[in-house]
């Protein structure tokens, strides 16, 4: 008995043994090596005591154990990296660098601080990407001053200078964006609803109403007790509703050998029958990734995909990131192959109606030396989509577009902020049937320590306003010559008339003319001539320049008459002892009408015929008997000013009139009607100006 009990509990002893996962410094540097950054930072954090390894066991059974690191709180591993002794420079490097790989910017920003107290000089870009971390945590005014420093280090290393100036020339494109009023058309958010977005989820693609995109959430793909896809990425579907919320629990895209390898970036045929997307796989310790296909074989099946030919995947590179255009045309990737501009260049390559993929094209208008990946091509818009490394834009991946056709297109603009964000910014999708952003979805970590996750964008588009403008010319209907300094009332539709005049060469113009109905020209000399101009019923779709040529015909010449020698004699002559000359505005106005400049043209004529006569002017101003008495009074002195700034500016002395004000005083007929209703007709005559012209010999 007693030698059994020593056999089980060996027993146990040894499968606790093998349960236990080995997080030890060693396995960290063996991962950091590998580049496998995130088990790197697994182990390292367990080495530093910021996570505990979860295990579960019995000897009973055995249960699923997941070898992932429960990590304590924020502050607390802070606290660690910046105070343990066991950071020491080469773990404070290489945490650094798994954090910033993972894209977990505050982590690595602690690490690249921490290195940088230290007079380590193996890694002199630490203090580069520690200013790229801070950017990355919109601590713009830290960030620039780490790299004038770094500049400052580097004066002899022209490529380390050229790196730092551009990353200033970020946070500088940065701050114009955040500071530009583009912000208030658009509406951002993180998708609602049961989505899970911890763990990442990117790359969204849509069929109707279900939503496929990318996560590596912790799922298994093998079997039960299988622990070797943990944190691996899988293609996953959703049913999304019209507010941008998740509805239900995502289920796995599955094909008919499960497998533990990365699947990532779904595309359909416009038919939904085929499913492109990328595969990793491993030989020899390297991995690599290409293309695959799979056809539908009932409502929720998947073939077993196939891999594409060498000329999509072409031997010793990666093809990556698959998308096909909505009208079954192109299948767009991204790969670092031969025949590129260096780094990741996006490619095109024709689909035939089987789906089949021909030659694919680099498209040379939009790649650059640096990295260019998640292409998408929207057909109402003709905008072909893509995140880059290689243009100006807010730090990371920023997303840009090119308009035109696919083998044929402009140079790709920055979508700016907040389409763009400090940090990557990629895998655009829209599902709008016109404008390009007015529903769309990218992916970006800008609200994540450590992953990708997906927002809803809406942008609201405003019209845009096209210009009507008028240009025109006076000239003398006798001569053909130009008239300078002609007076032009420009009447609109339901709004006030404005007024504009001839230059030296007579010509005119009217910049926002959509309004206009008509112009009525006058010059002393002249007779008053009023010429309709073009109206536009329907909305503008260009901007429209009309020409409009006016001709005044000269008034005839009088015979010259000889000046009364007394006061009385003049205002015999010309009528005016009792009879104020009368201008009439509309309801609630005070812009002259061009009958009223007709007018005023009489009384300019007069003033200027008798020039051995002193005539001044009484101009008094009245109104109906609508609204105060205080508004009134304003309104009937600003009807008297219209009238002796059109004066004025016919060449008359200010100081020969005197103004007055009378308000909804002195009707000149009766506002209501005997029965005490509403009298319009009576309303339209005390709505005036009269003009009283006194005479007196000159001394």
């Amino acid at each position: 008995m007693k030698r059994t009990t020593i056999l089980c509990l060996g027993l146990l002893l040894q499968l606790s043994l093998l349960a236990q996962p080995k997080f030890t410094l060693k396995s960290a540097n063996d991962f950091f090596d590998k580049g496998d950054y995130y088990n790197a930072i697994v182990n390292y954090e367990i080495y530093l005591g910021i996570r505990k390894p979860v295990v579960s066991f019995t000897p009973y059974g055995q249960k699923k154990i997941y070898p992932v690191a429960k990590s304590d709180s924020a502050a607390a591993a802070d606290n660690i990296l910046a105070t343990s002794a066991l950071v020491t420079p080469p773990i404070a490097y290489k945490l650094a660098e798994s954090y910033r790989n993972q894209y977990h910017y505050l982590r690595a920003e602690k690490c690249y601080a921490r290195l940088l107290q230290t007079s380590d000089a193996l890694h002199p870009l630490a203090r580069y990407w520690y200013a790229v971390c801070l950017r990355c945590n919109n601590k713009l005014a830290e960030a620039t001053a780490q790299l004038k420093t770094f500049i400052s280090e580097n004066q002899t290393d022209n490529a380390r200078v050229a790196m730092g100036n551009k990353e200033l020339a970020t946070i500088g494109y940065i701050n114009k964006q955040l500071g530009s009023d583009q912000q208030k058309q658009y509406t951002l958010q993180k998708l609602k609803g049961n989505i899970d977005q911890a763990e990442g989820a990117y790359a969204p693609v849509f069929i109707k109403d279900t939503l496929v995109f990318t996560s590596a959430r912790i799922v298994d793909t093998v079997n039960k007790y299988s622990h070797t896809n943990t944190h691996v990425n899988h293609l996953f579907a959703n049913t999304l509703t019209a507010n941008d919320s998740i509805s239900g629990k995502a289920t796995i895209i599955s094909f008919p050998s499960k497998t533990a390898v990365n699947e990532a970036t779904a595309t359909f045929t416009p038919d939904n029958s085929q499913l492109f997307f990328s595969r990793s796989a491993t030989e020899n310790g390297k991995t690599t990734y290409a293309i695959y296909v799979s056809h539908k074989e009932g409502d929720a099946r998947w073939s077993e995909p196939t891999r594409l030919d060498d000329k999509i995947n072409k031997a010793g590179s990666n093809a990556i990131q698959p998308s096909v255009s909505a009208d079954g045309k192109y299948l767009l990737f991204a790969s670092n192959r031969d025949g590129g501009k260096g780094g990741y260049d996006i490619w095109a390559s024709p689909l035939d109606l089987t789906g089949h993929a021909g030659e694919p094209i680099n498209l040379v208008e939009i790649n650059t030396k640096e990295d260019e990946e998640a292409p998408y091509f929207h057909v109402p818009s003709k905008s072909l989509v893509f995140a880059s490394k290689g243009y100006d834009g807010m730090g990371g991946f920023d997303i840009y577009a090119a308009s035109g056709d696919v083998l044929s297109l402009k140079a790709p603009v920055n979508l700016g902020y907040p389409v763009n964000s400090p940090k990557d910014d990629l895998y655009f999708f829209s599902t709008s049937t016109d404008s390009l952003l007015k529903k769309a979805y990218i992916s970006s970590d800008r609200a994540s320590d450590c992953c990708l996750e997906i927002f809803a964008l809406n942008k609201t588009y405003i019209p845009k306003q096209y210009k009507h403008i008028i240009v025109g010319t006076v000239k003398d209907c006798n001569t053909g010559k130009p008239i300078t300094s002609a007076s032009i009332i420009v009447s609109k539709y339901k709004k006030e008339s404005g007024t504009t005049s001839t230059d030296e060469a007579g010509n005119f113009s009217i910049k926002k003319a959509k309004a206009v109905t008509s112009i009525t020209v006058s010059k002393d000399g002249y007779t008053t001539t009023e010429k309709a101009t073009p109206i536009y019923k329907k909305p503008l779709t260009q901007d429209v320049v009309d020409t409009v040529v006016v001709c005044l015909m000269p008034t005839p010449v009088e015979v010259p008459v000889k000046v009364p020698k007394t006061v009385e004699q003049v205002k015999d002559s010309i009528n005016i002892s009792n009879k104020p000359l009368l201008v009439y505005f509309d309801f609630d106005k005070s812009v002259v009408k061009k009958e009223g400049v007709v007018v005023l043209n009489e009384v300019v004529s007069i003033l200027k015929k008798y020039p051995g006569i002193s005539l001044t002017l009484d101009i008094n101003g009245y109104t109906d008997a609508l609204g105060s008495d205080e508004y009134n009074q304003k309104l009937g002195q600003s009807r008297a000013e219209s009238c002796k700034a059109y004066i004025v500016s016919q060449g008359i002395e200010a100081s020969r009139m005197v103004l007055t004000s009378y308000g909804k005083n002195t009707p000149a007929a009766a506002n209501t009607t005997a029965n005490n209703t509403d009298n319009p007709e009576g309303r339209a005559l005390n709505r005036r100006v009269e003009i009283k012209i006194n005479a007196s010999t000159k001394k």
